[in-house]
């Protein structure tokens, strides 16, 4: 097999502005949709109508919460046969980009449609109208990112470039992921102008899918496939990719380790408020400052992570990550019996800016280097399936930890409410995912992986500028 040219640096910053887009664009439908149909009643007043029934439906559950958990777990299968029907194609315009570029326009207008259901009162037709666009907009937001994420391990030639894409990629994430918060602000701005808080809402999921869009093109636009890319496809149909897929050792090791490792920062992001209030003796609103922080204190740490990349494996890197991140939440309690729960507790989560750093690049470059080597070893290069069967085990895990959270935390509870106790043990629950990512990653061959990389030879590039390339 040939390789085709290097990629410009200057182009994987572009190609990194796919991630902001699509993430921005799902925003509203991902983050705001609850706030949306169950909106907080403040003054005793509901900003928004009932526009779908907000009473329990089926055994305590709503009707949104089922539509939800509907759309999450379509999604969830999607994933692998998107990205198997991409390994496949052989479009001229591009295996990844066809799709990216068919899904695009549907994609920002679903998430906008969401929030437009035709009836201004709880109905049917709302409630089937949530329903299909629901499921349409998770169906093309699957049809850009599988694609659009396949392409890692064919634009990174190099071990560095799979780490600079992976870095530039995070922080297109954390960028999308601030923008989105901004909703809140331009809602006050719109309201205060004299629109009421649903119109509002409305506007900003079109600002912020016509914006998505707009990044969504970019890296269309600056990746050459034909340029770039090898151009190999796969010829097995999805179940048998998926299969050949999880024979390779390396990959059913790493999908464990990462699998757990997921499942834990969901219970630090979800279990951050009870944490901070129940343990820290904090109020609500440091909950946020406390998250920005850590989040700002492990940008900082990017550009340490890719010097080390260049002097230890990626896999110690990784295993000291999971390890220090799960002591850290072990020691978490101790911020209830301590002096100053206060003081304790940001000493801590300053420290986990470490592992949140390492976390957020290392996983992407490490599963494009097994995507890489199994196609170069195999002869059938099915990097969509990777990703894709990765996703889908990644949201099933956290579907299940979902579910499993709430009953932690009432856990010495009489009332039914979140106990210091129930806290106390998400805290130790997560801390034991940890632990797990830790001993699996300990079985994952990087040698082996190693082997098998046709890597193009390096020229040495400082994190100094990897990091001002980003920026």
């Amino acid at each position: 097999m040939e390789n085709t040219m290097r990629v410009p640096r200057w182009r994987l910053v572009l190609y990194s502005f796919g991630n902001f887009g699509w993430m921005l664009t799902a925003f509203c439908f991902m983050s705001v949709i609850n706030y949306f149909y169950f909106p907080p009643v403040i003054d005793g007043v509901e900003p928004i109508p009932e526009l779908i029934t907000r009473a329990p439906v089926f055994m305590g559950l709503t009707l949104l919460g089922l539509i939800i958990a509907l759309s999450r777990l379509f999604d969830a299968v999607t994933d692998p046969i998107i990205a198997n029907m991409s390994d496949r194609s052989v479009h001229k315009f591009g295996r990844r980009r066809i799709f990216m570029a068919f899904s695009l326009v549907p994609f920002a207008i679903c998430s906008v449609l969401i929030f437009t259901p035709p009836d201004t009162v709880p109905t049917i037709t709302n409630a089937i109208w949530v329903v299909v666009f629901g499921i349409l907009a998770y169906l093309f937001m699957t049809m850009y990112v599988m694609p659009y994420t396949a392409l890692i391990p064919e634009l990174g030639k190099t071990s560095a470039d799979r780490v600079f894409i992976a870095t530039a990629n995070s922080v297109a994430w954390a960028l999308a992921f601030a923008t989105g918060q901004l909703i809140w602000v331009i809602k006050d701005v719109l309201e205060a102008s004299g629109m009421d808080a649903m119109t509002a809402i409305r506007i900003c999921a079109g600002l912020f899918a016509f914006l998505g869009a707009l990044a969504m093109l970019v890296p269309i636009l600056a990746i050459d496939e034909s340029k770039y890319c090898e151009g190999n496809t796969c010829s097995e149909p999805v179940f048998g990719a998926m299969r050949s897929a999880f024979k390779n050792p390396d990959f059913r090791v790493f999908t464990i380790a990462n699998v757990v490792t997921f499942m834990a920062t969901f219970f630090l992001e979800t279990g951050a408020i009870y944490y901070v209030t129940m343990l820290m003796g904090l109020d609500e609103a440091t909950a946020s400052l406390i998250m920005i922080v850590m989040f700002g204190c492990s940008f900082a740490c990017y550009p340490f992570v890719v010097k080390l990349t260049r002097k230890i494996s990626k896999r110690n890197m990784q295993i000291f990550a999971v390890a220090l991140h799960g002591l850290l939440f072990a020691l978490l309690p101790l911020c209830a019996v301590l002096p100053d729960a206060a003081l304790t507790g940001w000493v801590l989560i300053l420290l986990l800016a470490i592992p949140t750093a390492i976390n957020s690049i290392l996983p992407t470059a490490i599963m494009a280097d097994i995507a890489r080597s199994d196609g170069n070893r195999t002869g059938s290069y099915k990097e969509g399936v990777f990703f894709g069967a990765m996703n889908f085990n990644i949201k099933v895990a956290t579907s299940v930890t979902s579910l499993v959270f709430p009953s932690l935390l009432i856990i010495g509870s009489s009332s039914g409410a979140p106990s210091t106790l129930g806290v106390s043990i998400t805290a130790f629950v997560g801390a034991g995912f940890c632990f797990i990512a830790a001993i699996a990653l300990k079985f994952y061959d990087e040698d082996r992986v190693n082997q098998h990389l046709d890597d193009l030879v390096e020229e040495p590039v400082s994190a100094k500028e990897m990091t001002q390339s980003i920026a």
